[in-house]
């Protein structure tokens, strides 16, 4: 009889799953929104292997993008838990619980998410564990009220894309899978009864709005899909603790079973998951000012979470794509979002880090720089044919390969900015490694920007072709620490020659003496943007074309703060008339008073961000910090603390800014001071909250190659 038994329950079983899961491929895949409220992976000491290659982001209260096994390859779209009421009521955990975020250290995150009646509690906490690609998820649920039921649901989005990915019931849980990429997710409750299917036509979410039970399909093969199961929770009210764990493995890194899902275990890869952080801040410099320490440690958090383990220095900008529920996935196209490299961001994050103490970070960086530096090529501009060799990408993959192609001169200066500041930071025994090491990469960039600048194929905000005074001071400062590193006149002759030839330099190129803005008198935002070999005649009516919207604009109407990098990097005294009006245009013209403080527009006319409307970008106000900051050095009294506490205040608007993880955001509202559905965070963000803070400490501009 129990060989029979045991037969009927086979045969069952085999009924249960038997059915591959009708509507492929499914609705359009999507990603999630980039309001992260935490990012995580288990801290990695590059002196040693790394033991850890998963990353992941919260944000709606659930756990949201999810890579592996490099920073750049998205795995998950999304993961949630159902409840489905005693009156067959469904409740999406992401759309319809109210979110709350509570900041356990500057490495760990609660969330906890309420039914609005009150009569059901979420609460998540997520790491990922040791020597394991594994994100672990400590789950709470509390019911007041018996006879619900719990699902988890789980939306797979595989190397990189919703589209073609498949998923099977496996081993008491799902098992997403496309090519030699496996995702295994499984609970420490195990699940009742569970399901595959394609998203929006037969994922369980449909099944439980629908009929308010899921049909168990076992299979469904190339498509948007989805996993759900029945969690094995009693329905009597009461508080029920367990685990979910998300365990990824490829070719390279297997799925095993190294980690079990007790609870004990479970539990002390979170112990050993915020020991590792928590030693990595007492290894950094520490703030004089215990108020700027916690965000100093979230920021330091922020920006060593967002460097990939198989390829070193290579950093991010976001673990996050922008407005991503936005962006559909398409065939044969891989959207980058912004988990990609660029040279900017990662000198200005390389930048802080390296002042922070964390000296390695920063040449890492400078090592990917060079891995990436263009041997070959050439950028097209009409008339103006510029070849690549001595610049580097507009951004990258993790593997190197290029995304974006164009030329943009900030980022090849960058790199010898880098280079000065770890050169200078360095003892004198490690000094002639570093000379020896990237001497042929500076050359080669130095070389670049002597040849073809001052103009630019795109300046900093990566839209218009002209002469930018942002993009040029990168590059002009770059040449006059060429001539401080070789000891060459001809870097130091360019540079002079951009800077004081009477009527043909910078100002007589880029400051308009009658403008639109006051009495006309400041900095455009790029100068000859009409064409690509146009002359850089300010004060003429030259159209330019707002890449973002598609509107046309005089360059006169078209005012940004990238003047204010003349000052920061030391070629232009603060106090030159020139600079001090034209940042009186920005206050009176681009900035906007916000109920967490002042903020400021990235230029006029700007149309990145929601209903065509750019938004304010608390990063701008930590450069505007550091300009006091330059300004207090040649001023005393009175003054020079007035500019010392202007310099605070913009400090103080990145904490007002951040948003409930204490993560600080792209851009925040107008109305409200809140982040946007642009990338949060964006590391370049807490790189300029770091900068200032070590700036104000220090009472110098840490950017600026001339105060070391």
């Amino acid at each position: 009889m129990r060989g029979f038994a045991a037969l009927v329950t086979m045969l069952f079983t085999i009924s249960a799953y038997a059915s591959a899961a009708p509507g492929a491929p499914g609705i359009k895949p999507t990603w999630s929104d980039a309001k992260k409220v935490q990012i995580g992976s288990s801290f990695h000491d590059f002196k040693k292997a790394a033991q850890s290659y998963v990353w992941f982001s919260l944000s709606s209260g659930v756990l949201t993008e999810t890579y592996f096994p490099t920073i750049d390859k998205a795995q998950i779209k999304d993961s949630q838990i159902l409840i489905l009421t005693k009156d067959k009521k469904l409740i999406e955990e992401r759309k319809e619980m109210i979110h709350e975020t509570k900041v356990l250290s500057p490495s760990l995150v609660k969330l906890i998410n309420k039914t609005r009646d009150g009569k059901f509690e979420i609460h998540h906490t997520l790491y990922t564990a040791d020597k394991k690609n594994m994100v672990v998820d400590s789950v709470e649920i509390i019911a007041k009220e018996e006879g619900a039921e719990f699902y988890l649901l789980t939306n797979s989005a595989l190397k990189n894309s919703g589209l073609n990915d498949n998923a099977e019931i496996f081993n008491g849980g799902f098992k997403f899978f496309e090519d030699d990429y496996k995702l295994l997710v499984k609970s420490s409750v195990g699940f009742e009864t569970s399901s595959v299917g394609f998203v929006g036509i037969s994922d369980g979410y449909q099944m439980l709005k629908k009929a308010k039970r899921i049909t168990s399909y076992s299979k469904a093969i190339n498509g948007n899909v989805a996993g759900v199961g029945k969690l094995r929770l009693s329905s009597k009210a009461g508080n029920y603790k367990f685990y979910i764990t998300y365990e990824f493995g490829n070719k390279q890194f297997s799925l095993s079973n190294s980690v079990s899902n007790s609870s004990i275990l479970l539990d002390q890869q979170k112990e050993i998951y915020e020991k590792n952080w928590r030693q990595y801040f007492e290894s950094l410099k520490q703030p004089k000012l215990d108020d700027d320490k916690f965000l100093f440690y979230r920021s330091m958090y922020v920006l060593k979470t967002h460097e990939d383990k198989l390829n070193p220095g290579a950093m991010i900008a976001s673990l996050s794509v922008p407005w991503g529920e936005e962006m559909i996935h398409q065939e044969g196209m891989e959207y980058g979002g912004y988990h990609l490299i660029w040279p900017r961001d990662l000198f200005h994050v390389s930048l802080a880090a390296l002042y922070s103490g964390d000296q390695g970070l920063a040449l890492r960086a400078l090592k990917f720089l060079k891995s990436i530096q263009y041997k070959s090529g050439v950028w097209s501009y009409g008339d103006r044919v510029i070849p690549k060799f001595g610049a580097f990408p507009q951004n990258v993959w993790t593997n190197k390969e290029e995304y974006w192609g164009g030329l943009q001169l900030d980022q090849v200066a960058y790199p010898v900015h880098l280079f000065w500041h770890l050169y200078e930071n360095s003892p004198n025994e490690e000094r002639k490694n570093l000379l020896t090491e990237f001497e042929g990469m500076l050359k080669d960039a130095l070389d670049f920007i002597v040849r073809y600048g001052p103009w630019s194929g795109q300046e900093r905000w990566e839209e218009n072709f002209g002469i930018s005074p942002s993009s040029f001071s990168a590059a002009a400062s770059a040449l006059l620490l060429g001539e401080k590193i070789f000891g060459e006149g001809k870097y130091k002759n360019i540079a002079h020659q951009w800077l004081h030839t009477p009527n043909d330099n910078i100002h007589r190129w880029t400051f308009t003496t009658n403008g639109v803005y006051g009495d006309g008198n400041y900095y455009l935002r790029v100068g000859g943007c009409s064409g690509y070999i146009d002359s850089w005649l300010p004060n003429e009516n030259q159209n330019c074309y707002v890449a973002n919207s598609g509107r046309i604009v005089d360059q006169k109407e078209m005012l940004d703060q990238g003047f204010l990098k003349l000052t920061l990097f030391g070629l232009v005294s603060p106090l030159d008339w020139r600079i001090q009006t034209s940042f009186h245009k920005i206050k009176e013209h681009i900035r906007v008073y916000t109920p967490k403080g002042p903020g400021h527009y990235r230029y006029s006319y700007d149309a990145y961000g929601e209903n065509g409307q750019g938004r304010l970008w608390p990063l701008l106000n930590g450069e505007q910090g550091r300009y006091f900051i330059e300004q207090a050095l040649v001023s005393s009294g009175e003054e020079r603390e007035r500019l010392f506490r202007g310099a605070v205040e913009m400090k103080e608007t990145f904490k007002s800014f951040k948003n409930v993880g204490s993560l600080i955001p792209e851009q925040v509202f107008e109305d409200s001071g809140q982040g946007t559905g642009g990338a949060t965070p964006l590391a370049w963000s807490h790189a300029e909250y770091i900068k200032l803070m070590w700036s104000l400490e220090m009472k110098k501009n840490i950017a600026n190659p001339t105060n070391n």
